[in-house]
């Protein structure tokens, strides 16, 4: 059996021992909490995604006439065409478009915007995940 002297050292240890482990169970705790908070987050804009889409694709699978509107007659809307009537394309013949050059950098900026605009269908369609 150890000294007086000894027990208080080895109690001084388990009692560092027990702090360290406190520590990191703190930070383990806050790590979780972070967590916790972003797959919230991420959770509602998944809902808030699946609320836009399920309506719209459910809408795109619906076989025609099985509509809200079966057995009603829809309004029928008259459309605007942008297009003049009475074209003659002598009246362009001396008309010239002036060009205007691109530049890489917004050739970049486009291609990462399509592929942005892709990513974000691939996420929300679920095949990402």
């Amino acid at each position: 059996m150890g000294t007086l002297r000894d027990l208080q050292y080895a109690l001084q240890e388990k009692i560092e021992e027990l702090r360290q482990r406190d520590a990191l169970i703190d930070e383990l705790e806050l790590e979780l909490d972070q967590k916790d908070e972003l797959i919230q987050k991420l959770q509602n804009e998944l809902d808030k995604y699946r609320s836009v889409i399920r309506p719209a694709t459910q809408a795109a699978h619906q076989q025609p006439g099985t509509g809200a509107l079966q057995g009603e007659q829809r309004t029928k809307r008259q459309a605007i065409s942008a297009e003049p009537t009475a074209f003659d394309i002598q009246d362009l013949s001396h008309v010239t478009l002036p060009f205007y050059p691109k530049s890489p950098q917004l050739a970049e900026i486009r291609n990462l915007d399509c592929f942005i605009s892709w990513l974000v269908c691939q996420f929300m369609l679920g095949s990402c995940l």
